[in-house]
């Protein structure tokens, strides 16, 4: 081993050393010789190796309680108005983001002085769907809240449910607050999305009515129809424009208006409703046509609307098919819909088609439906 080697190698430099400095010639006589004191004995011997520097400690990574109770104390420290405390933990890259203008750390602890001592923004919050994620020399927290404003009691408080995201960075042997951002979860979160999307700011779609409802309707009479997340209407303003009387109907405030108004201008007759698809009543018996065109696909929906068309009407769906190893809610899957109308109902198209899609894509796999009520 090189221990043994260097321990060896050591041994016999001081042998050396002692025969050349100790060990002198003698004369005849018996005597030695006069001499100079010995130098200093040079051995060539391998000098041992320099120890290697002994690199500092690192702390111990957190654990994930840890970050939940860091993100809860910094949020909480926010709501009370707690500078100092807050403070403490953020760093001095720190910036805060929901919406308008990034807050650095100096605007957002300045914000926070400027607040009436003793007055929290929140009087309650409830936690749900939390995650941390551990990855040196980060620590990013996670979670869904649903809170009550404080303060506003008198008409009745104000409620918020959105989702925050704190991002913890190492500095030194403590970790401080590098990113705070909040922003709306449920029902308000796709409401924003799609006000958005209508305006024309998001993804892009066809402004013409679909081609499977052009075909579908072409030889029928028109009736009563009901067409679901209409958005901006392109489809229910052709139905109306064709002799039907149309309800359509969509959470999307946004889409309403925009349908209302093309109503208007096109002197068409279309009742445009802002409802919520998750609570709103289809009826019993009540459309002659029911359309999902590019509807996302949501449990319990369709099954919600299937008594609501009258005997002999028609129900029309199309939307992205869901291939083998796909999420379950990315699509319909061959056969599915086909499983959902077994009973009383005659299919009249079921067909899985490449296509050019209304909505955010060049290309998709599509499913193409329709059936008859018996």
């Amino acid at each position: 081993m090189a221990r043994d080697g260097l321990a060896a190698g050591v041994f016999l430099c001081s042998l050396l050393f002692i025969s050349a400095c100790q060990l002198r010639p003698m004369s005849a006589e018996g005597q030695a010789p006069p001499h100079d004191p010995p130098a200093a004995c040079v051995c060539a011997c391998p000098a041992p190796p320099p120890s290697a520097p002994v690199a500092p400690a690192q702390p111990a990574a957190p654990a994930e309680t840890d970050v939940l109770r860091w993100s809860h104390d910094a949020i909480d420290a926010f709501d009370r108005g707690d500078a100092a405390a807050l403070g403490a933990v953020l760093s001095v890259g720190f910036l805060q983001f929901e919406g308008g203008s990034p807050l650095t750390r100096d605007e957002e602890l300045a914000m926070i002085a400027r607040r009436k001592p003793g007055s929290p923004q929140i009087a309650r919050r409830t936690w749900s769907n939390e995650r941390v994620s551990l990855h040196e020399p980060y620590a990013v927290f996670i979670g869904e809240a649903k809170e009550h404003a404080a303060g506003n009691d008198v008409h009745g408080g104000s409620d918020y449910h959105g989702w925050y995201t704190l991002v913890w960075s190492r500095e030194g042997d403590t970790y401080k607050l590098a990113f705070w951002s909040w922003k709306l979860a449920g029902a308000g979160a796709q409401r924003d999305f799609w006000n958005a999307t209508l305006r024309g700011e998001g993804t892009g779609f066809n402004k013409e009515p679909n081609h499977l409802l052009v075909e579908t309707v072409a030889r029928l009479r028109p009736g009563t129809a009901l067409d679901v997340a209409m958005g901006q209407g392109r489809n229910a303003l052709y139905l109306a424009s064709r002799g039907w009387k149309v309800t359509g109907v969509d959470f999307a405030d946004e889409g309403v208006r925009l349908a209302r108004d093309a109503a208007a201008a096109r002197h068409l007759t279309l009742d445009a409703v802002n409802a919520d698809l998750d609570k709103y009543d289809f009826g019993a018996d009540k459309w002659d046509l029911v359309t999902f065109l590019y509807v996302p696909k949501r449990a319990g929906w369709i099954e919600r609307a299937q008594p609501s068309v009258k005997r002999g009407g028609l129900f029309v769906l199309e939307f992205f098919h869901r291939g083998d190893g796909e999420a379950e809610g990315e699509g319909y899957a061959s056969g599915e819909l086909a499983s959902l109308f077994k009973d009383g109902w005659e299919v009249l198209r079921d067909e899985v088609a490449d296509a050019t899609p209304d909505w955010a894509e060049d290309h998709a796999t599509m499913v193409r439906f329709v059936a008859r009520r018996k």
